[in-house]
């Protein structure tokens, strides 16, 4: 298939939401699609750098377009710390990439219009507008915290959890989403939770699917190492420090496990609005030595980091990812998260602990995740036998492997509805005018 993919965040070697832009264009494109990335401006060196050194498929061409404009909103936004301007630039960039498309496109003769990114609920794409069979996906952000753990969140996050909720379920009558809905062939969804915002009579289109993968390579250096007996037990988190991330949860479950006698400690990489009240709630509980905050750091030093430790510490409350978590099993760490979002639904016990939160008070869970991290400090063998069970798991999740699946079904919903459309074989073309490997629209 001749197909546009929409990857508004979209870069090489990075993690979140530029590394599943990236590697589903990538590994869609190794499938034998042709595929042309349409994308803005924040990596534009970097995709560049990696069209430069010729290692791409050739059937992989990129649209690098963002008005003059919008770029300065963009850095502008991010200069000032506005907190909504990835939001913002997203939907304008939405609306702006809906008119670039019509002008720039309407000789491509493209089969399938493909939304990767952002993956987000909220206003995806208004690409369907183009009239072609769209799939919109894997998307998520319809998760929503259980309002038992939110009972010790300040007020103000309080507040903006209680708002959130309220905006997904109107997220279904908010135009830009109905219509990408309305007008999609497929939506991909990562977790069950998303379905808040799709309204009932188009949930026939609906695939729950997680759709993330691991791009690195499983090999010997990856060797999950035995924990010596007068070591402490390191736990790692890595994320953002937002009171919904759960690092509170964590700094409590912590407190109990040491006081149970348990030599742990936590580093915590990240930053966030949440980390100086997460630093008082640390001296209060008496732990704050047992603490290592290294802040924001570069995503490669952070990769460097999780050989050093022996277990991964997620307890995010609405997660519909967590691609750090693919991360820590590449370097064999054993995750310990909630059976929440999608951390809860591609955790399982060959390569974790899963915590159960369903009817549980705020003090129950952390109890639950103290429990988790004394029985792994306690039973080193325990702990070996799921950090290979995580080489395991990551090898079932390669970005290939995810991208053929998302692919299956995509041809098989298309073929149900009863679209014409062709297959590239051996990077064949279904004809028209494709543009050139690379387009800078700036």
């Amino acid at each position: 298939m001749k197909i546009l993919m929409s990857a508004f965040s979209c870069g090489p070697g990075a993690g979140s939401e530029a590394g599943v832009g990236w590697n589903i264009a990538l590994e869609t494109a190794r499938l034998g699609h042709e595929v042309l990335v349409l994308t803005q401006t924040q990596f534009q060196v970097e995709i560049e750098r990696e069209l430069a050194a010729g290692t791409l498929p050739a059937n992989l061409r990129f649209d690098i377009f963002t008005p003059g404009w919008l770029e300065w909103v963009r850095e502008t936004g991010l200069r000032w710390g506005f907190p909504l301007t990835w939001y913002l630039v997203s939907v304008l960039w939405q609306v702006c990439a809906l008119f670039h498309a019509r002008g720039r496109y309407n000789q491509a003769d493209f089969d399938l219009i493909h939304h990767v990114s952002f993956a987000s609920i909220r206003h995806p794409t208004l690409l369907t507008r183009l009239g072609l069979p769209t799939v919109i996906g894997p998307i998520g952000g319809g998760e929503s915290a259980p309002l038992a753990l939110r009972k010790t969140f300040p007020f103000r996050y309080w507040c903006g959890e209680l708002l959130r909720d309220a905006h997904n379920w109107a997220l279904r009558a908010d135009p830009i989403t109905r219509l990408a809905f309305r007008d999609a062939k497929l939506i991909i969804l990562r977790t069950k939770e998303s379905l808040v915002a799709v309204p009932r009579h188009y949930r026939n289109k609906v695939v729950i699917n997680v759709g993330l993968g691991i791009a690195e390579t499983i090999d010997n250096k990856h060797k999950p190492v035995p924990r010596k007996s007068e070591d402490s037990f390191r736990l790692l988190y890595a994320g953002r420090l937002m009171w919904w991330k759960g690092v509170h949860l964590a700094l409590r479950a912590l407190a109990k496990a040491r006081a149970q006698n348990v030599d742990a400690t936590l580093t915590i990489v990240g930053e966030g609005p949440a980390r100086r009240d997460l630093e008082r709630l640390a001296r209060q509980l008496g732990i704050y030595d047992s603490i290592i905050w290294r802040g924001e750091i570069p995503r490669q030093e952070l990769l460097g980091m999780y050989g050093g430790y022996h277990a991964f510490l997620f307890p995010s409350l609405h997660d519909a990812g967590g691609m750090v978590i693919l991360e820590a099993w590449v370097h064999g760490l054993p995750v310990i998260c909630l059976d929440l979002g999608g951390p809860g639904e591609i955790v399982d016990p060959t390569c974790g602990c899963v915590v159960p939160v369903a009817n549980c008070s705020e003090n129950e869970c952390v109890t639950r995740i103290a429990s988790e991290i004394i029985a792994l400090a306690a039973n080193e063998p325990r702990r070996l036998e799921l950090c290979h069970g995580t080489i395991k798991r990551c090898r079932a999740l390669s970005w290939s492997k995810i991208v053929t699946a998302l692919y299956t079904e995509i041809d098989n919903r298309l073929q149900r509805s009863g679209l014409e459309h062709n297959r590239f074989v051996e990077h064949g073309s279904a004809g028209g005018h494709f543009p050139d490997r690379s387009m800078s629209s700036l």
